[in-house]
């Protein structure tokens, strides 16, 4: 007996959690990566509208430090099916969710939106125009 409480104490001493400081990049932003999450919803078959959550960050188990969760807005029966698109500073992988992922919580907001705030945002392309010179006189 006195073993086996030797041995829990033992265990418990072990299993203390410490935090170790993480060089964590930066979320993605969801209108610089909406030509990867659209790339990574063709790949996943998911039918118009495509609806994407907000960046999450991943189970800590993950290579990645960041998800991005994927779904087709066309029916409730299609808003179960999820894909997870995860992320460092670029696209690194894409699968089905699981559990862990936590992508039932998130709002999601649809990639179409997305895809069109960001066209807003490029500035007008200058069309390159005729050089007038000015004339002297003479």
């Amino acid at each position: 007996m006195l073993r086996v409480l030797l041995l829990c104490v033992l265990l418990a001493g072990c299993s203390s959690v410490e935090s170790f400081p993480e060089d964590l990049p930066a979320a993605p932003d969801l209108s610089k990566v909406a030509a990867a999450l659209k790339t990574v919803a063709a790949e996943a078959h998911l039918a118009e509208p495509v609806e994407v959550s907000d960046p999450i960050r991943a189970n800590p188990i993950s290579a990645s430090p960041w998800l991005i969760c994927l779904r087709s807005g066309q029916s409730e029966e299609s808003k179960r099916l999820t894909y997870s698109a995860f992320f460092t500073d670029k696209l690194v992988s894409s699968r089905y969710s699981v559990i862990v992922d936590d992508c039932v919580q998130p709002a999601y907001h649809p990639l179409k939106d997305i895809e069109q705030a960001r066209e807003s945002e490029r500035p007008a392309e200058s069309k390159p125009g005729r050089r007038h010179e000015a004339r002297r006189p003479g």
